[in-house]
Formats: C-alpha cells, structure tokens, sequence
C-alpha cells in the first residue's frame, strides 16, 4: 500500500508507524480484525492528521486516558460488536466507520457507504 497522498498532505503530522504487537493486541480484546488496508496504514504511518483532525491511532491497549485512540473512540461504539470500527470524525461531515470485514467506509452509521476501501476514503476526503 503507497500512502504517498496522506503522507504529502499531512508532513508535519505523521507518524512512524505502530508496533504490529499492538495491532493485533486490540484485534484481540475486540475479537476481530482490522481490514488490511487501514492496518497496513498503522504498520507504515500509525499517526496522520487530515486537515487538522486525527485518523484514529493506536496509543495503549486498553487506553487508560481520553484520546483519539482506536481503542478509546471504540469503547462505547455499539457498531463494533457488527464489525464497524470508528476510525476517523470531523465537524464538516461527522464519524466514518470501516467494516472489518469487507473495508468499505461508511459516513455517520453503517448504512451510506463514503468509499469502497480505507485508500479511496483518503482519495476522496482529500480531494474534499
């Protein structure tokens, strides 16, 4: 996966990636997978801003403190025990979901697909 895009348009806001340990440490507490694309987006980056708003990063599993971290934003989330992790939230559009099963995105519930993959969310909210 090239994540060129995300890379050149958050610079000043990236990270270095996140221990695979830690990935599938959550897999497990949540009993589920992360779907590929956006996994290997953790592995390769682990932190990026999309106009001053975090994808959601894995900080600590379990987090112990609010933040915007996967574990965090999903402990409440009642789509989870479906299958649709909460990745990512802004004020323009609101909270967009991944399906851990076929990595499509859906925008604010699990009913109106945003894209077909983790890759083309970024394609498209970029181009926003």
């Amino acid at each position: 996966m090239d994540f060129i895009r995300i890379k050149e348009h958050s610079e000043e806001t990236l990270g270095d990636g996140t221990d695979i340990r830690e990935i599938e440490k959550l897999e497990s507490l949540w009993g589920q997978s992360i779907p590929n694309e956006y996994r290997a987006f953790l592995i390769e980056v682990g932190y990026a801003e999309i106009f001053g708003d975090e994808i959601y990063s894995i900080y600590e599993v379990p987090d112990q403190t609010a933040c915007l971290g996967l574990h965090w934003m999903n402990k409440d989330n009642e789509n989870l025990k479906n299958g649709f992790i909460e990745f990512f939230s802004n004020d323009t559009d609101g909270t967009f979901y991944i399906s851990a099963t076929s990595g499509k995105v859906y925008i604010n519930g699990t009913e109106l697909e945003y894209a077909d993959s983790f890759s083309s969310f970024l394609e498209r909210i970029l181009a926003d």
